[in-house]
């Protein structure tokens, strides 16, 4: 048996009318502003020398992957303007297909994504900013040097015997 749902105004009474009814949203209903919230995405803007700056996270989450890292952007030829540290992250799909390029401290790559500026107080009344980069695509560049050392090397002062 379903539940039965009441009315919030008597029957055959006039419902009042709100600014969304005048604007010519959808009658009785009004859209709350949601503050805190960046507005509509940027536009899709690329970064051509990003140099991957800390160690990139990687997490399983049950509403979708996460993926961060820290980059520093220099300015290039094609991009003169673009410089700047940014927190680079990726969600869902998107955190995916980043896991897969492996990147580590020192690579380079052009990333695709949209900018987000956000300004916080701190409690002691100083204001900081964090400058978010959502990132869409990823081309690597080049690569830091990977060096492989097992464990005899270490303690052999990185030679091997063959």
């Amino acid at each position: 048996m379903a539940r039965l749902e009441f009315p919030s105004i008597p029957i055959g009474a006039k419902p009042e009318t709100t600014k969304a009814d005048k604007s010519g949203a959808a009658p009785g209903y009004s859209q709350l502003p949601l503050e805190g919230l960046a507005g509509e995405p940027g536009e899709l803007l690329e970064f051509g020398n990003c140099l991957v700056t800390s160690a990139v996270t990687f997490r399983k989450r049950a509403r979708g992957n996460e993926w961060r890292c820290t980059i520093h952007v220099e300015p290039d030829l094609m991009h003169p303007d673009q410089e700047g540290d940014f927190e680079a992250y990726a969600l869902a799909a998107y955190a995916d297909t980043a896991q897969r390029f492996r990147l580590r401290p020192g690579d380079r790559a052009v990333m695709k994504g949209t900018v987000q500026h956000q300004t916080l107080a701190l409690g002691n009344g100083n204001t900081t900013a964090i400058n978010r980069f959502a990132v869409a695509e990823i081309a690597v560049i080049a690569r830091s040097p990977r060096k492989s050392i097992t464990v005899y090397e270490k303690e052999n002062g990185g030679e091997t015997k063959r």
